[in-house]
């Protein structure tokens, strides 16, 4: 996760990959979503969550804070994965995930 004033990274080959598993499960998403001061790599607004997806040169400390800030400011839930979890075999364990918190999401509005 970046700040907002800093300059636009390059999207990556995960976030594309990430992004076509949430549209393959029904949701639409974009790409480095302001939550100013912080951008988050991929934002789902019909499930209002954000995705982060971690390289090798993460903080877990200050992502946490982070993390609980967006929570705290915008009520948006944080999923981090790694980049190496996504270039595994996850895309089964990750969509039965996010149709769980739709799911979760559903129930808490009835």
């Amino acid at each position: 996760m970046r700040l907002k004033n800093e300059p636009r990274k390059k999207d990556t080959k995960q976030q594309f990959t990430v992004a076509a598993w949430v549209k393959e499960a029904g949701f639409g998403s974009s790409l480095e979503e302001d939550f100013p001061p912080y951008v988050v790599d991929i934002y789902i607004s019909d499930l209002h969550l954000g995705i982060e997806l971690d390289g090798p040169h993460h903080f877990k400390k200050r992502d946490q804070n982070r993390d609980e800030e967006l929570f705290r400011d915008y009520g948006l839930v944080i999923w981090r994965y790694s980049n190496k979890e996504i270039n595994g075999r996850f895309k089964s364990s990750f969509i039965q995930n996010l149709m769980r918190f739709a799911q979760g999401k559903i129930d808490a509005e009835t």
